[in-house]
C-alpha cells in the first residue's frame, strides 16, 4: 500500500526545482512510485535501499567506474527504487551507452540535474509533494469513510454501499459477502446481464479458498472478457481481524480509475466489513435463542423438555410431524487447524464456514426444519411425514445429509464435516433419544475406523449396544476379563499382541492376510497368535470363546485403554 501514497517520477520532474532537468533514459518508467528520497554518495548503498526511494547523486563514489551503474540498476529495479537523478558534468561527463540501453530496457528513469540545483532544495520539494499528496488522500479517505458511516448508521444495505462506490469510480461495481452467499451489482443495465454469471462464478471460486490466517494481499488484478472486450477486474478484499468476508469488485473500463481512488476504497475495507459482522452478530443473537430451545427440547431432563414445550409454536415446531435429529460436526483434526500454530483464527473461520453452509441449506430446503449452530457443530431437527416407514425416514435423512455435504463441498469444506443421524420420533418427549443416537453415530465416525463422513444410528451394528453409556462399566469389566492379560503383557513387552488380534478379526481370521496387512513375517504372526492363546488362555477354535474375544476387540473402539489395569 505504501507505494500508493507517494508521487510519480513524472510528477517529480514537473516540480519547479527540476525545471532545468531532463530525462536521459528510462522514459517508460516515469510512472514509478516515489515515497521517500535518499542520497547516494557511497558505492555500497545497495543493502540500505528500499522500495519507493528516489536517489539523488553526484556519482562521485563511482566516477572512476561509471559502468558500475550497469550492475546497480537491475538491483535497484528489483527492489523497486523509483529512479535516480545525477548531477552531470560534476564528476562524470556522460553515461555509457550500455547503461542507457539497460535503463531503457528496464524502464528505470535516469534524470540529469543541473550543477546549480542543491540537494536540499530537491529533497525538500519532493518530500513536500509527497506529504501534500498524502494529506490530500487522507482527506478523501476521511470523507469517504464518513459517507460510508452515514449509510451504515441509518441502516443502509449492501446495495447503497455499492451505489456509493459506483458513483465514486464511475465504473461497474459488485460487492460479495461470502458468509451469507450474497452479492449486489451496480452498473448500467446493458452490462448487468453479463456481470451476474461472472460474479456468481467468482463467488464460487472464492468459496474454495479457506485461508489458515488471512493476510491482506492488496488489490488483485485480473482480466475478464465482457462483450468481446478485455476489461481489467480489480478485486479489493473486505476483511477484518484476519477474516475475509468478501470483495469489492470493480471493472476498470477505459482504465480511468485513479490509483488514489482505489487506495481510498481499499482503506475503507475494514469499515465495509462491519456490514457483514453486523449481520453475523444478528444471526448469532437469533441463533442463541434457537440453540437454547433445541438444547432444552433434546435434553434428557424432563423439566427442561417441559420448558421447551411451551415454545414449540414460537420456533415453528409442527406437532403433526415426526422429527429426527441430525448433527453436523467439524472434524477436530482438520488439516487447516493442525497446520496453523495459533489456530484460534482458523477455528473462527471454520465456524463461519459452517454458518454459511447451514444458512444455504436452510434457504433451499423445502421441508420442515429447525436448526441452530453451536461452536463446532450444527443441530438439525427434520420434520418428516409420521406415516413413513423407518426405511423411508432413513432415506429422507440421507438425502438431506448428502445435500448438506454438497454445500460444504461448494464452500471448500469438503471432507471437514462428520454428520450423524438419529431415528425419527412422533412424540416430543422422545426426541432426546434421537439426539443421543446422532451423537453416538458421530462418535463412531470419529473413531477413524471408516472413511465415510455420514452415518445413521441404524447402521452402527453392534456399536448401537456398545456405545450406550449405561453399559460402559460392564464393558470395561468384560474387556478386562477377556483380554486384560494380553494388554498387561503388551505393556511390559511391547509385543503387539493386541494389534495382531485386532487385525486377525479385521482380516476374517486369515493369518496370511494379517501378515500382509501388518508387513510382518508370516511365522511372526503365527508365533504371536500362539502367545495370545497361551497368555490369555484363549481357545479360538471354540466359537463361544472366539465370539467373546471378537466382542472385546470391538469394545476397544468405545473405551479408553488407559482404564484397563
Amino acid at each position: 500500500m505504501q507505494n500508493k501514497i507517494g508521487v510519480r517520477v513524472s510528477e517529480i520532474i514537473e516540480l519547479d526545482v527540476f525545471s532545468g532537468c531532463h530525462v536521459i533514459s528510462g522514459h517508460e518508467g516515469l510512472n514509478r512510485a516515489v515515497t521517500k528520497v535518499n542520497v547516494m554518495e557511497v558505492p555500497d548503498i545497495m543493502p540500505w535501499l528500499q522500495e519507493g526511494e528516489f536517489l539523488i547523486t553526484t556519482a562521485y563514489s563511482i566516477k572512476d567506474n561509471i559502468a558500475k551503474l550497469g550492475e546497480m540498476i537491475p538491483v535497484m529495479h528489483e527492489i523497486g527504487v523509483g529512479g535516480i537523478a545525477i548531477k552531470m558534468k560534476r564528476y562524470i561527463e556522460e553515461l555509457p551507452d550500455s547503461v542507457i540501453e539497460l535503463s531503457n530496457a528496464l524502464g528505470f528513469p535516469i534524470i540529469s540535474v543541473p550543477l546549480d540545483v542543491s540537494f536540499g532544495d530537491m529533497i525538500t520539494s519532493i518530500l513536500t509533494s509527497i506529504v501534500n499528496n498524502q494529506t490530500d488522500l487522507l482527506i478523501k479517505i476521511d470523507r469517504f469513510n464518513n459517507h460510508l458511516k452515514e449509510i451504515m448508521l441509518r441502516g443502509g444495505d449492501l446495495k447503497e454501499i455499492a451505489e456509493m462506490i459506483h458513483t465514486t469510480v464511475e465504473a461497474p461495481v459488485a460487492i460479495t459477502e461470502e458468509l451469507f452467499n450474497e452479492y449486489v451489482i451496480c452498473s448500467d443495465d446493458s452490462m448487468k446481464d453479463a456481470l451476474v454469471p461472472l460474479v456468481e462464478a467468482i463467488q464460487l471460486k472464492q468459496k474454495g479458498k479457506l485461508r489458515r490466517v488471512y493476510k491482506n494481499q492488496g488489490i488483485e488484478e485480473l482480466v475478464d472478457d465482457l462483450g468481446g472486450q478485455e476489461i481489467k477486474r480489480l478485486m479489493i478484499p473486505i476483511y477484518s481481524d484476519d477474516v475475509i468476508y468478501g470483495h469489492v469488485i470493480i471493472w476498470n473500463i477505459d482504465k480511468k480509475i485513479a490509483e488514489k481512488t482505489l487506495f481510498m476504497i481499499e482503506a475503507a475495507a475494514s469499515l465495509i466489513a462491519l456490514h457483514a459482522t453486523k449481520k453475523l452478530s444478528i444471526y448469532e443473537n437469533e441463533n442463541k435463542h434457537k440453540i437454547d430451545f433445541i438444547e432444552e427440547l433434546l435434553s434428557d431432563q424432563e423439566n427442561q423438555r417441559s420448558r421447551a414445550a411451551e415454545k414449540l409454536n414460537y420456533f415453528g415446531f409442527n406437532k403433526s410431524k415426526s422429527y429426527g435429529v441430525l448433527i453436523a460436526k467439524i472434524k477436530e483434526s482438520t488439516y487447516d487447524a493442525r497446520m496453523t500454530p495459533n489456530n484460534a483464527q482458523i477455528i473462527k473461520q471454520q465456524s463461519a464456514k459452517l454458518v454459511s453452509i447451514v444458512e444455504k441449506m436452510h434457504r433451499f430446503y423445502r421441508g420442515d426444519l429447525i436448526y441452530g449452530n453451536k461452536s463446532d457443530r450444527a443441530i438439525f431437527l427434520l420434520g418428516l411425514d409420521p406415516y413413513l416407514t423407518p426405511a423411508q425416514v432413513k432415506l429422507e435423512m440421507a438425502k438431506f445429509t448428502t445435500e448438506l455435504l454438497n454445500y460444504a463441498k461448494l464452500d471448500g469444506f469438503e471432507g471437514k464435516l462428520f454428520v450423524g443421524m438419529g431415528r425419527s420420533y412422533n412424540e416430543v418427549a422422545m426426541l432426546y433419544k434421537s439426539r443421543q443416537e446422532a451423537e453416538r453415530s458421530i462418535q463412531k465416525l470419529e473413531m477413524g475406523t471408516q472413511t465415510q463422513s455420514q452415518l445413521h444410528f441404524d447402521d452402527l451394528g453392534i456399536y448401537r449396544i456398545l456405545s450406550n453409556e449405561v453399559v460402559q462399566p460392564e464393558l470395561v469389566q468384560f474387556f478386562n476379563e477377556v483380554l486384560g492379560d494380553i494388554v498387561k503383557y503388551d505393556r511390559e513387552k511391547d509385543a503387539e499382541l493386541l494389534n495382531t488380534l485386532k487385525m486377525y478379526y479385521k482380516c476374517g481370521c486369515n493369518l496370511k492376510k494379517v501378515s500382509e496387512e501388518m508387513y510382518t513375517h508370516y511365522n511372526t504372526v503365527i508365533y504371536r497368535m500362539q502367545r495370545i492363546k497361551e497368555i490369555g488362555k484363549i481357545d479360538l477354535s471354540d466359537q463361544n470363546v472366539s465370539l467373546n474375544v471378537h466382542i472385546a476387540v470391538k469394545i476397544l473402539d468405545v473405551i479408553n485403554l488407559d482404564t484397563i489395569k
